[in-house]
């Protein structure tokens, strides 16, 4: 939204519905009505706004749409949890953008241990023939303590390069830990997005039911030296990620 309207004009070329649509939006984003809270009723609404039962369907149409709220029949139209947003054009860590967000960040370590590598991991982290293991690190990441990703990490480190349980867990960001540990600082990023359905063991971790879609997101990041320093899978919860993205021309 470019202008902030707290009335609904009859006379403007925006269609009533849409201007009710921004009015609730701003609304919700402003924290008038915090998530799981209820809406006024359509009856209150209509009464608010001086607008039609029509209109008012059609705006909460839209923002059910859009995630913003949600409906239970019988006992009426919510406030949804707020998404937590991704942004595409930086590189930072989980735990960074948890803390940017006003969220606490947490982890539950599932895997760490060096691993050979597949062919994939091998060619992404130009990993040399004679170099038989890389680190691997599996996290279950979590959001003021509820789970809302998994992220499975490769890292080109010799075994003389160890990573702890305790460092990870104290420092809790992989990028911080590994600059301030090995001077390995990451520079820039190559990402792949796109969306996927949790299987039985993904759906366990992130407590969601089977088959619920996921953003499924490939990074290979490189170092200051222009070296591939870390590959990792992460698995985001659609139900509680949105990303953002802005394009210039």
């Amino acid at each position: 939204m470019t202008n902030r309207i707290t009335r609904v004009d009859p006379f403007s070329a925006v269609p009533k519905y849409y201007q009710l649509h921004d009015i609730l939006q701003q609304k919700i984003e402003d924290g008038v009505w915090r998530p799981h809270e209820s809406l006024p009723s359509e009856r209150e609404l209509e009464s608010l706004y001086n607008v039609s039962r029509t209109t008012i369907r059609e705006a909460l149409g839209i923002l059910e749409k859009e995630g913003y709220i949600y409906r239970e029949h019988g006992r009426g139209t919510f406030v949804s949890r707020p998404k937590l947003q991704y942004s595409l054009n930086m590189l930072s860590s989980f735990t960074d953008d948890m803390k940017l967000r006003g969220f606490v960040a947490g982890q539950q370590l599932l895997h760490l241990e060096y691993v050979e590598p597949s062919s994939r991991v091998r060619q992404q982290l130009q990993v040399q023939p004679r170099v038989d293991h890389v680190l691997r690190i599996e996290r279950l990441r979590l959001a003021n303590g509820e789970p809302i990703g998994i992220h499975d990490a490769y890292l080109p480190l010799s075994r003389d390069q160890r990573i702890t349980v305790e460092e990870l867990d104290e420092v809790g960001s992989l990028y911080t830990l590994l600059e301030s540990k090995f001077n390995l600082a990451a520079a820039e990023a190559d990402e792949t997005l796109e969306a996927t359905v949790a299987n039985h063991r993904e759906a366990t971790l992130l407590q969601v039911p089977v088959g619920s879609p996921l953003l499924l997101i490939e990074r290979t990041t490189w170092s200051r030296e222009r070296r591939p320093m870390e590959l990792v899978k992460m698995l985001h919860r659609a139900d509680r990620y949105k990303y953002y993205v802005r394009l210039v021309r």
